[in-house]
């Protein structure tokens, strides 16, 4: 999905094309050509929420326009007859029925254009929001194999201390492991907004001296002196979007880096396999973060389709030593990091960096465990690879 930066002047124009599209009397027919499939499924969002009880009427989704593209080149692809085309020749997106013209920004041209080398190629629509906001939705399914050499990229999901991601590449025999990326990704902080949004809606639902002596040490004077219960109930929801945003902005950067680590193998003529290790539902379920969290591993689903790479959900513990499986006993944990030695062989790891060894590992054993033909010597080699990466890489995973 990319999202185009509107002009004030477009504005008026993208919201008189949604409103004509919900009325069928727009300008060109082309621009109807998805009015049935939105219509089936609007009603369908507006029964089931007449079953459930729910008496406000929810906005209507986004409409969907046909694409055209004209390359730098200028050849053409995508449906002639579409309403909407996108010039990159000129670096401009245009609706010409409705006289919209929107230049597009340096990375937004670079990004379309490399979607557009891409083979098979991605089918393109254009989504128009109710607010006039456009969207190019870009869908593509290719069908990955697993064959070496290989890049696997191993990700740890933990709803307190964030994501943990490593990328190995193995060698076309499974002879030779290397460590190309090893990170940990944190989930932003919401506590000090989400106590603020709270006093704001406590104050807005019901306005007391208390609670505005504890706003008074939490926001500024001249915000304070002007704080009146609708103020304060417009503050508590920006305060929520805000962290909206923010949980979005995380889901797009981890979405980011494993796409360049798949684009990067592929590149270099690898496959790739994306492992996750999911979260215990259990522990998930009615956190805040549930949202956050399931949209991340959707959008991996989704950006592994689309990519070409090869996604499993499997699960390993970073209590186990990376090196001979024994449980370890924790030694201490922050903020960032919690440390496991094992009784056994001395072994010291960080548990976020452990579990995705552990992650790498349980998958190549796996395959000799269910005796795959195809893979069960392969495995055996790459198994010893990694074990013989460890034992010269011992510090990598502390």
């Amino acid at each position: 999905m990319f999202k185009l930066h509107i002009s004030s002047e477009n504005l008026p124009k993208l919201k008189r094309l949604f409103q004509d599209f919900v009325d069928g009397k727009t300008r060109t027919k082309g621009v109807l050509y998805y009015r049935d499939e939105w219509m089936d499924a609007w009603g369908n969002v507006l029964e089931m929420r007449e079953e459930a009880g729910r008496r406000t009427v929810p906005n209507p989704p986004a409409i969907t326009l046909l694409v055209r593209f004209v390359m730098p080149d200028g050849s053409v692809r995508g449906n002639t007859a579409a309403p909407c085309v996108i010039d990159l020749r000129r670096r401009e997106l245009r609706i010409p029925s409705y006289g919209v013209v929107e230049g597009l920004s340096t990375s937004l041209y670079r990004a379309l254009v490399w979607e557009n080398l891409l083979e098979p190629r991605p089918g393109f629509v254009l989504q128009v929001t109710r607010r006039g906001f456009l969207r190019v939705i870009a869908q593509r399914e290719a069908y990955p194999e697993l064959a070496m050499p290989l890049r696997l990229i191993c990700i740890d999901e933990n709803s307190a201390y964030g994501f943990a991601l490593a990328a190995w590449d193995v060698s076309a025999d499974g002879t030779k492991v290397s460590l190309r990326r090893l990170e940990k990704l944190r989930l932003p902080n919401h506590g000090y907004g989400r106590w603020v949004a709270k006093l704001l809606q406590s104050y807005a639902d019901e306005p007391s001296g208390e609670t505005r002596q504890q706003l008074a040490e939490l926001l500024p004077q001249e915000v304070l002196e002007k704080l009146t219960t609708e103020r304060a109930r417009e503050l508590a929801e920006a305060t929520r979007r805000r962290e909206r945003r923010l949980n979005n902005a995380f889901v797009e950067r981890l979405a980011a880096r494993v796409r360049r680590l798949v684009r990067k193998a592929h590149k270099r003529g690898m496959s790739v396999l994306v492992l996750i290790d999911p979260i215990d539902p259990d522990s998930l379920r009615g956190t805040r973060l549930q949202g956050t969290l399931l949209r991340a591993r959707r959008s991996l689903k989704n950006l592994a389709a689309y990519e070409g790479a090869m996604l499993r959900l499997l699960r390993a513990s970073g209590r186990h030593c990376p090196r001979c499986g024994c449980w370890g006993r924790e030694l201490g944990h922050t903020r960032r990091s919690r440390v496991y030695e094992c009784p056994r062989c001395g072994l010291r790891w960080d548990r976020d960096k452990g579990v995705l060894y552990n992650l790498a590992y349980s998958f190549f054993a796996c395959m000799i465990r269910e005796e795959c033909d195809d893979y069960t010597a392969v495995a055996s080699r790459v198994l010893e690879a990694f074990r013989e990466w460890l034992e010269k890489h011992p510090r990598t995973l502390a």
